[in-house]
């Protein structure tokens, strides 16, 4: 990436122990970003502008603080020609901070707006967990059908990286009707994917009971886990917040004008 250390006023970061410093120990940071990071990130005042690969394992930068600090850091890096990196695909904006980023850096349409959130501690039982089971790579092909039919804006890819733990529940004619995942992020830390039910099983608990049978687990293991979700989506918000999650992080993400990928 270009390094325009010697000719902005932005501090230089390179790891998350950095990052985290200059976010208050932030609970995105702590559990999304890499260490070390993919490349230099910057912080000016309350902003902080770093590259992020997602889970799905594109490259982009993330944006955080006041609009203030942020329209000014994205201001210095842009006379550097920092966004011009054709590596980096797209930007994810703390959604206060969008307009003033927007005003600076040049995007698309392309993308959407989501939210993130953590859990640290168990959540509660839910009626149903009983009827949680395992799934593998036998499974694949039903997985795939109901992600289609059911949830097809999900970034979940059933079996494409090592060591997801899927989950599901059938019905009484042993149809797969609901699924999730515990997958990864680069981090290492567990995030939930492909939370989904059939559509004429919706409102039964079930999309509730693979959440929290997957929160749990992963809690239990590595202490937290993660997931992200479409701000449109306000059931899911609803069951996530009763399941324990918070610290929510609301983005908004779009794709460079500069850059010429495609996904």
């Amino acid at each position: 990436m270009t390094d325009p250390r010697q000719r902005v006023r932005a501090i230089r970061l390179t790891t998350n122990a950095e990052l985290l410093a200059a976010t208050d120990g932030d609970a995105f940071v702590r559990y999304d970003l890499p260490d070390p990071l993919e490349g230099p990130g910057w912080s000016l005042g309350t902003a902080v502008i770093a590259p992020r690969r997602t889970h799905t394992r594109r490259l982009g930068i993330v944006v955080m603080g006041r609009p203030d600090d942020v329209e000014q850091l994205a201001t210095d890096l842009a006379d550097q020609h920092f966004f011009d990196d054709p590596r980096l695909l797209h930007a994810t904006v703390e959604r206060t901070a969008f307009p003033a980023f927007a005003r600076v850096v040049p995007l698309t349409e392309v993308g959407g707006d989501w939210e993130w959130m953590c859990a640290r501690t168990d959540p509660p039982r839910v009626p149903g967990e009983d009827r949680v089971i395992g799934l593998d790579a036998a499974d694949e092909e039903e997985i795939r059908a109901l992600l289609e039919v059911a949830n097809s804006r999900t970034d979940a890819r059933p079996f494409e990286t090592p060591g997801q733990r899927w989950v599901g529940v059938r019905d009484a004619d042993g149809t797969l009707v609901a699924c999730g995942v515990r997958d990864e992020t680069v981090a290492g830390i567990p995030i939930l994917e492909g939370i989904t039910v059939r559509a004429d099983q919706r409102g039964t608990g079930l999309g509730l009971a693979v959440t929290a049978s997957l929160t749990r687990e992963a809690v239990r293991s590595d202490g937290v886990c993660t997931l992200g979700m479409y701000s449109d989506n306000d059931v899911a918000r609803r069951l996530y917040h009763g399941l324990g999650y918070g610290e929510d992080h609301v983005w908004s993400s779009r794709r460079l004008a500069s850059s010429q990928h495609t996904r």
